[in-house]
């Protein structure tokens, strides 16, 4: 597994340095930590640690893993950690007193140095302190630039922890330097209290450029594609979507390859299908030998963030891999307001970011149940003598056991009037402030804006409710809409089936990074959007046994095309049982004629059995070429679990 791990590595590195054609308009970003190497560390306590992994946890409780990102060289010491707060993780340099750190660094045109700085206090896991004997800790940080032998101090700055407990863990700097042209050392140091567990926050060097791109990937969890009005929707659910979508390539057949959230983000942020990066279950992680869109970013000189809503895209998940800092929400989980506090996490990054290049993944739950969002919006669609101004319908339901429990059409359209209010809001809070801010920064023609969702919903089209246990294109159809830079390819609306796969190839085929060594299972969408690719793509579709106790079987779909087959393991008599009506069952195959019967009614699969066993090879074909990988487990604690809870996968005893 670690030769495997290496070879990638190597590949990566080949890769960055070969094919990677950087283009003129980008700017440099020099990741101090990336580039950390032994001879950089002129004095450290951490050298010298006996015992590294148990003497880590001693020091640094809160960052016992070492930063593994495909942008680290070499890290020595395992200096450089992954710091894993309530509400985030991010990068940082471990520097107790005395440290010291020394740079080689080629400043670009219009240089500038940013950093954060901050104290962790062993005594308490969330970096807050609780024993008044480490109130009294502090460190002294010190920022120096070296010249043709002469040094000079740039930033210094002393922190008491007690203070920093109450203004916030990390403090964030910018310097603009001097545009030298010969090589320079920047020097990073601390002194004061060793009882002071003192780090650098992402310390880089950019280049100040207008000229700059950046990407920006909108994932909104539990889109369905047909309730947008760029999509057809008969309702005003979207204005600010339709706008975007005016003025980009809108993919009208864009299809998911999961119909749950950690399994479709995962092939999201890889490229790869469930059979190839196997995180099928509730407590499977991100194998980190995995290839990530922000890996490849972070070594293309992108400046990597997140901001989600946790639960199952939760850094303890693996996301967080190639990213800086990674955010999700805590606070206010069980008020359905995740649109308005996204955008404010988001809009506060942006502000922080906007002279550099970067790449901001934006997630919410929002659309998913409960369906709680405030006034105006829950009422906005609802019939005057409708049951339900709020409901938790996954409970509702009674959990995993109802989702096959009919109701009248009445209740159904009072569901479904909810839901589409909650798309309303995601539109008005999240999208629409969005938009605005990087016209108001001037970066909106310089920003790639990816906006898509992970998977849909089901309203009882086939007999159950919520996601997560069926193939149907209500849960696998989503949108998918690309901004390009200086708005090019506007207003092309595309036919063409393509995949969620598809986006990280496509992203990297505009930075113009070369992708043919690296094995994905998308390709970009440039050549479908210039009308250059005829063939359809395929779409391969997994859903595991029993994921988050839903007493389900294995689901299989393939389509490519005119025809989607789906193929169902039996179900048995116990797994029936526990539901409180039964599970609707046509038969182990079901075969759609898309172009006649596009919703998926007219079960065709005795009629054609040609056509069945030749998909069903296709089929094959693809998970016999799979490479098995070792799973990596996560336990699902804490803030997740409570994220969890309020999205209605956990239950209560």
């Amino acid at each position: 597994m670690q030769k495997s791990r290496y070879l990638i590595f190597f590949i990566v590195i080949i890769l960055s340095f070969c094919g990677n054609k950087k283009t003129n308009h980008r700017p440099e970003l020099f990741r101090l930590i990336d580039h950390l190497k032994a001879e950089d560390i002129v004095m450290s306590p951490l050298k010298e640690l006996p015992d590294r992994d148990t003497d880590y946890k001693k020091y640094y409780p809160q960052c016992s893993v070492p930063l593994e990102d495909f942008g680290i060289k070499q890290n020595p010491f395992k200096l450089v950690r992954k710091i894993q707060l309530k509400d985030q993780e991010f990068d940082v340099l471990c520097a107790p007193s005395e440290s010291e750190y020394s740079f080689p660094v080629r400043l670009p045109e219009n240089p500038a140095f940013e950093f954060g700085i901050g104290l962790l206090d062993n005594e308490s896991p969330e970096g807050h302190g609780k024993s008044a004997q480490y109130n009294a800790a502090g460190a002294a940080f010190v920022v120096a630039l070296e010249s043709k032998g002469m040094q000079k101090i740039l930033f210094q700055k002393y922190i008491d922890l007690s203070l920093a407990q109450k203004t916030g863990l990390v403090s964030h700097h910018k310097i603009n330097l001097p545009p030298i042209k010969e090589d320079v050392r920047l020097s990073l140091k601390t002194t004061g209290d060793p009882k002071a567990f003192a780090f650098w926050f992402n310390p880089v060097v950019y280049n100040r450029n207008p000229d700059n791109i950046n990407i920006i990937l909108i994932s909104i969890d539990t889109l369905r594609a047909d309730h947008l009005g760029c999509y057809g929707y008969e309702r005003n659910t979207s204005p600010n979507i339709d706008e975007l979508a005016s003025d980009s390539a809108v993919f009208l057949n864009t299809y998911s390859l999961s119909p749950w959230t950690l399994s479709s983000h995962v092939s999201m942020m890889t490229s790869l299908v469930e059979a190839h990066h196997q995180v099928s279950r509730e407590f499977e992680k991100i194998n980190p030998s995995l290839v990530t869109l922000a890996d490849m970013l972070r070594k293309s000189g992108f400046y990597c963030s997140a901001v989600t809503g946790g639960g199952y895209v939760s850094y303890l998940y693996g996301f967080s891999q190639g990213f800086n800092q990674y955010i999700q929400q805590s606070e206010g989980i069980r008020k359905n307001l995740s649109a308005a506090w996204t955008f404010k996490q988001a809009s506060n990054w942006i502000n922080k970011n906007k002279d550099k290049n970067f790449f901001l993944f934006i997630h919410t739950y929002q659309p998913h149940t409960p369906y709680s969002c405030p006034k105006p919006y829950n009422t906005m669609f609802l019939d005057k003598d409708a049951k339900w101004h709020y409901i938790d319908y996954y409970s509702h339901l009674g959990g995993a056991e109802g989702i096959f429990n009919p109701h009248s059409e009445k209740e159904k359209k009072n569901i479904i009037d909810l839901y589409d209010s909650e798309i309303r809001y995601t539109d008005e809070k999240l999208i629409k402030p969005l938009i605005q801010e990087i016209k108001d920064l001037g970066i909106y023609q310089k920003t790639m804006l990816v906006f898509t969702g992970d998977h849909g919903e089901e309203f009882y089209e086939h007999g159950g409710w919520f996601h997560g246990h069926s193939l149907y294109n209500e849960v696998l159809k989503v949108p998918l809409i690309i901004k390009f830079p200086k708005s090019k390819f506007a207003g092309r609306n595309i036919q063409n089936i393509v995949r969620l796969t598809d986006i990280m190839p496509t992203i990297l085929d505009e930075i113009n990074f070369e992708t043919d060594g690296l094995k994905l299972d998308g390709k970009s969408l440039v050549p479908v959007i210039k009308g250059k690719e005829k063939k359809e793509r395929v779409v391969v579709a997994y859903k595991a046994e029993n994921v988050f106790g839903s007493h389900l079987p294995e689901k299989y779909a393939i389509s490519s095309g005119r025809y989607k087959l789906i193929l169902n393991k039996e179900m048995t008599e116990k797994d029936i049982s526990f539901f409180t009506s039964i599970p609707p069952f046509i038969g182990e195959f079901e075969l759609y004629d898309l172009y006649a019967d596009p919703f998926e009614k007219n079960n065709a699969a005795e009629k054609m059995p040609t056509v069945v066993s030749q998909m069903l090879e296709e089929m094959e074909l693809i998970y016999a070429k799979a490479e098995k990988r070792e799973v990596y487990k996560v336990k699902i604690e804490g803030d997740v679990r409570e994220r969890l809870k309020s999205l209605g996968y956990i239950h209560p005893p």
